[in-house]
């Protein structure tokens, strides 16, 4: 009998393809935007393989209605979306999608947001929209601040994390990172980079950018709150390409309107898809919607992983990313 996949995303025709040729019947959300709990779990009851995203929330409910089910692929680096101890008591394996262009596509948006956000590029741009632009002068000062051989801060040091230094080296950058792990585990990439370990608080202090490339866990939540801003060199910038409840927005808005911050870009919001209309007024803040790694090489590859994984378990093999429940 031929095995049946649903997939709770819009996904690539490429993997579609890939999908059909492995001998499967799918079932796939048509259309961009997340499906409700009710219509996935319309799809899901007969199915052996699900496909999921870091957008959808898969409950214990829906892992309970599907009896048949094996795994659960899902596509992204984290897995908080997934009732994994609800996965684990039914037998159901859950993968997830480490990728090297994921992992550039997401460093390469925290380097941007640090550059946009330093150099002023939103508001100037709006300046030559507005046809404000009153001309060039050598004591004009519009283009910010300069990024190169300043101090940078990275919190979470693991792939993108890693990846980001390696792309800061070329800006020669004075890099510094903070990680639970400890310095032990990243004495390669110390080499290669020239970042060095230093506890979460000296972090804060010196730094003239701080980014946040961590997972987003309990113990974590508003990890950036008042008194960690406090800590933050006055004029300092802070990027969020992590998680929106790693940062206590409302204490962000206040060291931005107090002058203690210089500015702060994010790309992951506290409220997603809400995006706070305080730090949305302010001119030296930048937002963008969650496009870490939203690149389309980033995304094929993430799909393509996902289903490689949930064909090799419906074929009775081990999955290349498990996760444990």
């Amino acid at each position: 009998m031929t095995k049946k996949v649903y997939s709770a995303v819009k996904l690539p025709q490429e993997t579609l393809d890939l999908l059909e040729e492995a001998g499967l019947q799918v079932e796939a959300f048509d259309r961009l935007g997340t499906p409700s709990e009710e219509e996935i779990l319309e799809h899901i009851r007969e199915v052996e393989g699900l496909i999921s995203g870091v957008n959808v929330t898969i409950s214990p409910k829906m892992i309970e209605a599907a009896s048949q089910l094996k795994i659960i692929a899902n596509i992204g680096a984290g897995v908080n979306n997934i009732a994994l101890d609800t996965a684990q008591k039914n037998q159901v394996q859950v993968t997830r999608t480490p990728g090297q262009n994921s992992v550039a596509s997401t460093a390469e948006t925290a380097l941007a947001l640090m550059l946009a956000l330093s150099r002023g590029i939103v508001k100037n741009q709006k300046m030559v929209q507005d046809n404000s632009f009153k001309g060039w002068q050598v004591t004009g000062f519009l283009g910010g601040h300069q990024v190169a051989y300043k101090k940078l801060f990275i919190v979470g040091f693991g792939n993108i994390g890693q990846e980001l230094a390696r792309m800061a080296k070329g800006l020669h950058m004075d890099m510094a990172y903070y990680d639970p792990k400890g310095p032990a585990p990243f004495k390669a990439i110390e080499e290669e980079t020239g970042a060095r370990f230093v506890d979460f608080e000296r972090g804060l202090r010196e730094a003239d950018y701080v980014v946040l490339q961590m997972n987003y866990t309990e113990d974590n939540h508003h990890l950036m709150g008042p008194d960690q801003l406090a800590q933050m060199k006055e004029g300092a910038y802070l990027i969020n390409t992590a998680r929106g409840g790693i940062v206590d927005e409302k204490a962000l808005y206040r060291a931005l309107k107090e002058g203690k911050l210089a500015g702060a870009a994010l790309d992951n919001h506290e409220e997603e898809p809400h995006i706070n209309p305080d730090l949305a007024s302010l001119d030296q803040v930048v937002l963008t919607p969650h496009i870490g790694n939203d690149t389309y090489e980033a995304r094929l590859e993430m799909a393509q992983t996902a289903a490689q994984d949930l064909i090799r378990v419906l074929e009775g093999k081990e999955p290349k990313y498990g996760v444990e429940g």
